[in-house]
């Protein structure tokens, strides 16, 4: 495999204290690291912000997540994917939270990209998640944060325009429900989330929105060819991931290079006005299902798919 560097997510939490720590001229300290983070955790601006919820999944996740590595020919062409020819249920992510690196060489809008964050987790659980990071942290006050009903999709990039990162580090984040991610696949729409956080500026829009597409894209390929997945550190990375010998597995993802064209897999007709229904029933987690978390998987009710000179209906899915 072609030899390549990788731009790896590095850890927010770390990076937030530490640039907090320069900020005050402290030294580099685990003693001192450990006093900023207390002291994060109890400011209620922080932890009721978007940095805060990254924070708060990457504690819970910290030595858990995988780290994913695309092969880089294969990261490049994974930005070529035109997502409106998805076909069918095509779109999955096997783990509720990793990392990916990209190539060194490889931009998003013209920029460098350190890395993203994506968590597939179901929102109900948030808000308790949330209370147990703030009580392990002696934090006394609750959050207003409401479960949905419904898995998100959440990516989070370190912003690359920010001036000094080391400095005052912030987040660009999308976080999609089933719904919003077909929307995504057909218009590559994404909404201001509103409440406390802060609309993208145009250039922090595209960067976000080339990387949600990468994702998606990238889910696609794992669908259509989840052969290609393996563990392992590839032999072909000449710098390690930095979390790497601390006990979170790597996943690369290779190439079939005897048949790797997804063009076939997306020159089907797209969704249109899908509606998602939530499989909560035992019997739907049977078999094949057995090692799948209740809730975890929904079924298309209704839609219909156009497009490719074909319309096609909903297909019935057997328990």
């Amino acid at each position: 495999m072609t030899q390549a560097t990788y731009r790896h997510y590095p850890s927010f939490t770390r990076r937030y204290v530490r640039s907090v720590m320069k900020m005050l001229g402290l030294p580099k300290k685990p003693k001192v690291e450990a006093e900023i983070f207390r002291e994060m955790v109890h400011d209620e601006q922080m932890v009721h912000s978007i940095n805060g919820e990254i924070l708060m999944l990457e504690w819970h996740h910290g030595r858990e997540g995988r780290v994913v590595v695309p092969e880089p020919s294969l990261s490049e062409w994974l930005q070529t994917v035109q997502l409106s020819k998805v076909q069918g249920d095509a779109w999955s992510w096997p783990w509720e939270f990793s990392t990916l690196s990209f190539p060194a060489k490889q931009t998003f809008h013209g920029h460098q990209v350190d890395g993203a964050l994506v968590a597939w987790v179901d929102s109900t659980e948030l808000p308790s998640r949330y209370e147990t990071f703030l009580k392990a942290h002696g934090n006394p006050h609750g959050v207003d944060m409401k479960g949905i009903g419904d898995p998100w999709l959440i990516v989070a990039i370190h912003n690359p325009l920010d001036d000094k990162p080391s400095l005052n580090p912030t987040m660009l984040r999308g976080a999609f429900k089933h719904s919003q991610i077909t929307d995504f696949i057909n218009r590559e729409a994404i909404a201001y989330a509103g409440g406390r956080a802060q609309p993208l500026a145009d250039e922090e829009g595209m960067i976000l929105r080339e990387v949600v597409r990468y994702v998606l894209s990238l889910g696609m390929y794992l669908s259509a060819y989840p052969e290609a997945l393996s563990s392992g550190v590839p032999v072909w990375m000449k710098n390690k991931h930095p979390e790497g010998r601390k006990g979170i597995p790597f996943a690369q993802v290779g190439v079939d290079r005897e048949d790797r064209e997804l063009r076939v897999a997306m020159t089907a007709p797209h969704t249109v006005s899908p509606y998602w229904r939530q499989l909560r029933d035992e019997r739907f987690y049977r078999g094949k299902w057995a090692s799948h978390r209740r809730g975890s998987r929904y079924v298309l009710v209704s839609g219909y798919e156009v497009g490719a000179g074909k319309t096609v209906g909903v297909a019935p899915v057997d328990p």
